[in-house]
């Protein structure tokens, strides 16, 4: 029976591509140049692997396309703070891609609370790459009345102009070049190995996790449904 693996392009390939490469999976494929996105492996000749972009690999294990994947913690929760019912297993931690997703604004808002933001124009503005977890952020801080700018990358340009607040990861500088400051964080996250729950109630897929080392998933330090509060 095929074992199908999501992984993940982007700020996680390398060090995932470190951690396989250890693991003997054997992707020679597996890197930020590949010609192509679908990988076999020598050490284990039933398993498909296949790249996706990171925030599409929690929904294609969710609906069973793929049996395991690996991915960030942040779209983990992006899909399940949605979909509290989503079969998705969160199986290991693995120990590299941390970081935090912080709401932030302009330092002409900073001292101003939600009501007064919501006073300037009648709606507070979130733009976000992650817009289940800004309005999990709108409606855990009793947001009367918000609207959320659902957006592929660079939510840091939308304030103060087009945005109130834009939900962001951490990246080294990323605040300070785009005149943002912290406003709350909202979620911490790293890299994870993920189950279809079908595939891992089915399957037989302790072979492949042996090989992944990392520590075994606990419940996340913030819920996505709770991160939320007022200021």
């Amino acid at each position: 029976m095929k074992t199908k693996v999501a992984l993940p392009k982007g700020r996680l390939l390398t060090e995932t591509a470190r951690l396989l490469d250890s693991a003997g999976w054997g992707l020679d494929g597996y890197r930020l140049d590949a010609p192509i996105y679908h990988l076999t492996s020598p050490r284990f000749p039933n398993m498909q692997a296949k790249m996706f972009h990171e925030r599409d690999i929690p929904v294609q294990v969710a609906v069973g396309n793929y049996d395991l994947g690996i991915c960030g913690l942040d779209w983990v929760e992006e899909l399940l703070v949605r979909y509290r019912s989503t079969d998705v297993v969160r199986v290991r931690d693995l120990g590299y891609g941390g970081g935090y997703l912080y709401a932030v604004t302009s330092p002409q808002f900073a001292g101003m609370t939600f009501d007064q933001m919501f006073a300037r124009r009648g709606e507070v503005r979130i733009a976000s790459e992650y817009p289940n977890l800004a309005e999990a952020f709108a409606l855990g801080s009793r947001l009367r009345r918000f609207r959320i700018f659902p957006l592929v990358g660079a939510a840091e340009v939308y304030p103060p102009e087009s945005a109130d607040i834009a939900i962001l990861r951490e990246e080294p500088g990323r605040f300070a070049a785009a005149g943002l400051v912290p406003l709350r964080k909202l979620l911490g996250f790293g890299a994870c190995v993920i189950a279809n729950r079908a595939s891992w109630e089915t399957k037989d897929l302790s072979e492949i996790l042996a090989t992944l080392g990392g520590v075994a998933a606990t419940k996340s330090t913030a819920p996505a449904s709770e991160v939320a509060t007022s200021v």
